[in-house]
């Protein structure tokens, strides 16, 4: 089973911002906003629930803080809402990442029941005025900064239907 998390600041993104202002100097001047993304993938062994997943996410100090973060994973659902079957995301990952010890605690400390493999990955969003960025524009974003080719992978993707978990569990992400 493979289950992905998506965690977010709730507060101010720092980083993202110098994106924003990076890719306005490269030349991106329609560009409005960027927001990103730590993806961590799982793969489990079995069939585990998700909400146990997220209850023991939630708690994992090494991942996710509560003051700071909102965490949303890959619901599954396939939506007919036009405003999100169009948007895009850039994933970018280390090609020599090593996840192991940060596995060993989740599987260990956080209970994460038949973790297998974890890969972590970082998942960048871009907002023209009135519209999400194309896929063009982020494979370029890529090329341009988001991507140090030598070092790391990136993929271009149709941006998952996220459930947000937490307080807001009935909230869905757009």
């Amino acid at each position: 089973m493979i289950f992905e998390a998506a965690i977010d600041l709730s507060i101010t993104d720092n980083t993202a911002y110098t994106v924003l202002v990076a890719l306005k100097q490269l030349g991106y001047d329609a560009l409005h906003a960027v927001e990103r993304s730590e993806i961590y993938r799982l793969t489990l062994a079995g069939d585990v629930p998700p909400d146990e997943i997220v209850r023991a996410l939630l708690h994992a100090e090494i991942v996710f803080n509560p003051n700071k973060h909102r965490l949303s994973y890959d619901s599954g659902a396939v939506t007919d809402d036009t405003s999100t079957r169009h948007e895009w995301e850039a994933v970018v990952a280390d090609r020599d990442d090593d996840t192991s010890r940060v596995r060993h605690l989740l599987a260990e400390r956080f209970a994460v029941r038949g973790l297998e493999r974890l890969e972590r990955s970082t998942a960048w969003r871009l907002f023209e005025h009135d519209r999400p960025a194309s896929r063009e524009r982020l494979e370029w974003a890529c090329r341009a900064l988001l991507c140090n080719p030598h070092s790391q992978v990136a993929t271009v993707r149709a941006r998952p239907h996220r459930t947000v978990a937490g307080e807001s569990a009935a909230v869905v992400e757009r």
